[in-house]
């Protein structure tokens, strides 16, 4: 084997043996490919749950060369050319090699089959993912430079950066991502093009664009990919609600962004802090679940920065106003997190954190408070049918609860006479 590579990547390549023996018996090349090749020539331990291969087989012959080899194959990527293969337990997609091209207003690529590694590096986005192992003799494969542009920290495109921001246009995101998350410092070829190719995001999908977005934001680093996208103008083209605040405050929620915990929905929060329409700007990024309502819950900047006292009402009424299985805990942390990155007193959100946890222990209910009385309950008691008027009871039954605290039945029948 090859001594040129770490011990783990020498593993995946044994790992793989199988695989490469029955891709060579049928005449075809097999390598190794992607985020597992360039991280671990840069030494970084990961877990190596995406394995992924390219070839020169046909996706018809890829699924019938790994089908009495795996325990389960997939072929919903097969029109792209990927089929996807479990094999010892270990997941992996293998794909033709292809070129992908954009078409002027298409938001989806042509696919094209081909039979040369160097041509399906080419189209990848940047040279230091443009890299392959070629698993039969257990070299690499760089042709654009990838492992030097990793030790000079540089971040470049295998084509002319026009070129492949043309055919896809989402790769001028990514490179925010790549240069915070891996500290590469972008060629300035690279940067002119973003900036003049800004308004080609628009034949990106939304989900595309969040998800690349999402990325970026849970990276330790996030700042540094912020600010590239606001001097590059991208910004305006991803995300212009942001865009149109002035740059001192867009500073300000890259460093919130990265003084906030990992959550996602904390991360979007910190970074659409001081956007006017934070559930429009959010919720036009089409995102899964439950993630706007989260996001919403937590942007909200008179709850954020407040710098009253919480009264005990207030820490009740916001308790059970918690979307999803969320605790006003997390919003007074994430207010806590804030006002440190922004040089605000924290004293107002931990004496509230702090008070919280009082008024728990002695409220069980507080985060789901339960009336002491059903509403056939009341009406029994009232003597009335079924209507408004029950309605109007329970409210008056909820409203005390938030200002005075949990009540018995009886109390709640003494309020209602």
């Amino acid at each position: 084997m090859s001594t040129e590579f770490s011990a783990p990547l020498l593993r995946i390549i044994d790992d793989m043996a199988p695989l490469t023996e029955r891709f060579a018996a049928a005449g075809y090349r097999l390598y190794l490919v992607g985020g597992v090749v360039r991280d671990h020539l840069l030494g970084l331990e990961r877990g190596d749950s995406d394995l992924d291969a390219t070839t020169d087989a046909r996706p018809a012959e890829i699924k019938a060369l790994v089908s009495n080899l795996a325990e389960a194959v997939w072929s919903q990527g097969e029109r792209f050319g990927t089929i996807g293969a479990q094999i010892n337990g270990k997941p992996y997609e293998i794909t033709t090699h292809r070129a992908e091209v954009y078409a002027d207003s298409s938001r989806k690529p042509t696919v094209e089959f081909g039979t040369d590694i160097r041509a399906d590096l080419e189209r990848r986005d940047f040279t230091v993912n443009a890299m392959a192992i070629d698993l039969h003799e257990q070299t690499l494969v760089d042709p654009f430079g990838g492992r030097a542009d990793l030790a000079d920290n540089v971040l470049r495109t295998p084509m002319a950066p026009n070129v492949s921001f043309s055919d896809d246009p989402l790769r001028m995101l990514r490179a925010a991502r790549f240069h915070a998350g891996y500290d590469l410092v972008p060629d300035p070829g690279l940067l002119e093009a973003i900036e003049s190719m800004g308004e080609r995001m628009v034949i990106v999908s939304a989900e595309r664009i969040r998800d690349e977005l999402q990325k970026l934001l849970l990276l330790p680093h996030a700042a540094a990919g912020i600010r590239l996208l606001t001097e590059t103008r991208l910004l305006a083209n991803v995300l212009p609600t942001l865009a149109r605040l002035d740059s001192e405050l867009i500073e300000l929620a890259g460093a919130r962004i990265e003084g906030v915990g990992a959550g996602v929905a904390e991360r979007w929060a910190a970074l659409l802090l001081d956007v006017s329409d934070v559930r429009g700007t959010i919720s036009g990024l089409k995102p899964a679940g439950a993630l706007t309502n989260d996001v919403v819950w937590l942007a909200n900047p008179d709850v954020i920065r407040r710098s009253e006292a919480w009264s005990d009402e207030d820490l009740r009424r916001g308790a059970a106003a918690t979307p999803g299985d969320h605790r006003i805990d997390e919003l007074l942390q994430f207010a806590v997190a804030v006002a440190a990155v922004e040089k605000r007193s924290t004293a107002v959100a931990l004496a509230a954190l702090a008070r919280v946890s009082d008024l728990r222990a002695a409220e069980p209910d507080l985060d789901d408070p339960q009336p002491p009385l059903r509403g056939d309950e009341v009406a029994e008691f009232l003597g009335v049918e079924p209507g408004p008027a029950i309605g109007e009871a329970m409210r008056l039954i909820g409203e005390h609860r938030f200002v005075n605290g949990p009540m018995t039945a009886d109390e709640a029948r003494a309020l209602l006479i």
